[in-house]
């Protein structure tokens, strides 16, 4: 039995030909592909040094087409079997140093903004991919349900994330609340649309590739995967609606100790009111941005089949029970927030005792009390 393996290095072109159309091709099909020749000096690995010329292939499909231009670095693929003598290809275009130097420029703004509090985030960040390459993606490989992993998955990165950055405080724990109070009404619905529609979690194409390198699994692990996915799609737009309310009704509760927790509450409806539609608009503009090429096909279908085809309706759920969740989190962040910052209500606190006047106060004491009250520099004969 023969065994082949393919690894991955890095590559740089050195000299491209010009390219040639594949006379052959065209009258048999009609498709026009014009072949080149690159030059391609391997930069790792154990053929690392070595110049080794290769066939690059230009269709009308921009998609599948490799740049080929000198001092570009690619991918090349290595493909040896039974320890025979290799066969290489340009598979890819060599896109980390780009995506790194991005990376990086991200991170210095973001910690030299974002002070202390930048690192917490950061910190909370890692924290969510690190659960969800670490625990998500291993556990659903073995078939557990990813929408319970990732319920739990969420709840842990919105503690870690409000406490790292707001401390072990009230604060934190009304903004953590009303996060998984509204992820849980996101997680439900997802669920309930999913299983009505019925959408598959097969609609896009790494999905459907994903399906046949899994076919042990049931067509429920594919639906709930889509739940998952549209869960922590929307637990940061969720996550930052709640900490805002929740630093608001608490910013409130400490310039006022006299707010009860009613009047509170009503401050934190008022501010979750303004949030309300910018972060809503955030979230459907996000998923209709990653979704702009769908967009133009939909315009060019009749509304009927549109609304009804599995890649439009499973866009539509996510958005729109993403948006619930969102909007769903603003009361139970400002209940949470009121209650958990007012032991018990308040009544309308006392005037300070310095300014307050015994009924039975005699003349003189009266006129005493009163300069005692006038602002500096006033006095009897001012």
């Amino acid at each position: 039995m023969s065994r082949i393996e393919e690894t991955f290095v890095v590559g740089r072109i050195d000299s491209v030909s010009a390219p040639t159309v594949n006379d052959q091709l065209l009258h048999s099909t009609g498709m026009v592909v014009r072949n080149q020749q690159a030059q391609v000096e391997i930069l790792e690995g154990p053929l690392k040094g070595t110049k080794v010329v290769l066939p690059n292939e230009i269709t009308d499909n921009p998609a599948y087409n490799i740049s080929a231009t000198p001092g570009r670095e690619v991918i090349l693929s290595v493909v040896k079997e039974n320890n025979g003598k290799p066969e290489i290809n340009i598979a890819d275009y060599h896109r980390a140093p780009v995506l790194g130097i991005l990376l990086i420029v991200f991170l210095v703004v973001f910690l030299y903004f974002g002070g202390k509090n930048g690192v917490k985030s950061l910190v909370g960040l890692l924290v969510g991919i690190g659960l969800i390459a670490c625990v998500l993606l291993p556990l659903s490989n073995h078939g557990y349900n990813p929408l319970v992993i990732a319920a739990f998955i969420c709840a842990a990165v919105t503690a870690a994330t409000t406490f790292l950055v707001a401390g072990f405080s009230r604060k934190a724990s009304a903004a953590t609340l009303g996060t998984i109070g509204g992820v849980i009404i996101s997680g439900i619905a997802a669920d309930i649309v999913i299983r009505s529609a019925p959408l598959t979690g097969l609609a896009t194409e790494e999905a459907q590739i994903l399906r046949g390198s899994l076919l042990h699994q049931s067509p429920e692990f594919f639906s709930g995967l889509l739940a998952a996915g549209m869960l922590i799609g929307a637990l940061g737009v969720i996550m930052d609606v709640a900490v805002s309310i929740a630093s608001a009704t608490w910013e409130l509760a400490e310039t006022d100790k006299s707010m009860s927790r009613a009047v509170l509450y009503q401050k934190g409806m008022n501010v979750g009111r303004d949030i309300m539609g910018t972060m809503t608009n955030t979230l459907i503009l996000a998923y209709a941005g990653s979704a702009l090429p769908l967009l133009l096909l939909m315009a060019q279908m009749p509304s009927i089949k549109l609304l009804n085809l599995d890649l439009v309706a499973t866009e539509i759920a996510a958005a729109l029970t993403g948006s619930l969740g969102l909007v769903c989190t603003i009361p139970l962040t400002a209940f949470a927030s009121a209650h958990l910052m007012r032991g018990k209500d308040h009544k309308q606190a006392s005037p300070p005792l310095e300014t307050q006047i015994p009924l039975n106060a005699k003349e003189e004491e009266f006129e005493q009390l009163l300069w005692s009250n006038e602002p500096a520099g006033r006095g009897k004969g001012n």
